[in-house]
């Protein structure tokens, strides 16, 4: 692991060290130099003497000017290439970002980007961002990343609407779940309690202890705060003088009667629990759980 992170160190220090004698070479500074310049490519001055050096490479390369490209130069030309790219993407990042923050469009930008049209001028700056994190380490999503972001959360808000909608069904069904005595022995005996148990504990000898399955006692947990919700009178809500008190209370009965579905969607695997002693249940949670995700492929 040492010699791996020596050898990593000795890699980078090369090629801060090519860097800078390729900086040295083309700003004219001699390669046998005691100190190498600091490698510094946002300095103007030193930016222009390098445009003028690269320009003097490139033309010796075509055979316009003599003596021919030597090799030295030949190959610190193709690393400025590479070094400029860098720093030109990152300039261009920045000043699109500043062309945005000024509020100035896609489409406005596009065009002097010589780009097609809006779509390829954000297109272009997405990539960009991939390129650079930001301060905290991250990277900004990408395009596909954004539109299944912006996919999901109109999924689960019409999921969220399709639950308030069929909220009796779902409250029925969730309390006559609820309801059961042995509910929370059933599902620590099913299927998946026994897989979950085995991968809890996997090395060892001795019969591992029984951990209750969680969602028994968040179903009876919501239930128990839907009762709470439909028997708790009404209150105005302070809203700057707008009457949004019944769109409050909306989101609220929503949320709960989402998460009573998301909940009673268990019991609707037959791994989870056992309810063939219950096949009325049975069928009527499975019924309830495919007209959702009905739903929500025509949602899609």
């Amino acid at each position: 692991m040492k010699t791996t992170s020596n050898s990593a160190r000795s890699q980078r220090s090369d090629v801060q060290l090519n860097r800078a004698r390729a900086w040295a070479l083309l700003t004219e500074n001699a390669l046998h130099a005691r100190r190498l310049p600091r490698y510094d490519s946002d300095s103007p001055g030193r930016l222009m003497a390098i445009a003028r050096a690269y320009d003097r490479i490139c033309l010796r390369a075509e055979g316009v000017l003599q003596p021919d490209a030597t090799e030295s130069e030949i190959l610190a030309g193709l690393l400025a290439i590479r070094m400029l790219r860098e720093k030109l993407d990152h300039d261009e990042l920045k000043l699109t970002t500043l062309a945005r923050t000024k509020r100035i469009t896609w489409a406005r930008i596009a065009e002097w980007q010589e780009l097609s049209g809006r779509q390829a001028a954000e297109r272009r700056h997405l990539q960009l961002s991939r390129a650079h994190t930001r301060p905290d380490g991250t990277a900004p999503r990408t395009q596909n990343e954004r539109v299944e972001y912006a996919r999901e959360l109109r999924g689960r808000r019409a999921e969220r609407q399709w639950a308030l909608d069929h909220a009796t069904s779902i409250r029925r069904v969730a309390r006559q779940l609820a309801a059961i005595e042995d509910l929370q022995q059933r599902v620590d005996s099913s299927h998946e309690a026994r897989i979950m148990q085995a991968i809890g504990k996997p090395n060892t000898k001795e019969k591992p202890s029984q951990e209750p399955m969680v969602w028994p006692r968040a179903l009876r947990e919501c239930v128990a705060e839907d009762e709470h919700f439909g028997n708790t009178p009404q209150h105005p809500v302070d809203d700057g003088g707008l009457d949004d008190s019944d769109w409050h209370r909306q989101q609220q009965e929503a949320d709960i009667v989402h998460r009573l579905l998301g909940l009673v969607g268990y019991a609707a695997n037959p791994r989870n629990i056992d309810l063939s002693d219950l096949p009325g249940l049975a069928d009527t949670i499975s019924n309830l759980q495919n007209d959702s995700q009905q739903a929500a492929k025509i949602r899609r």
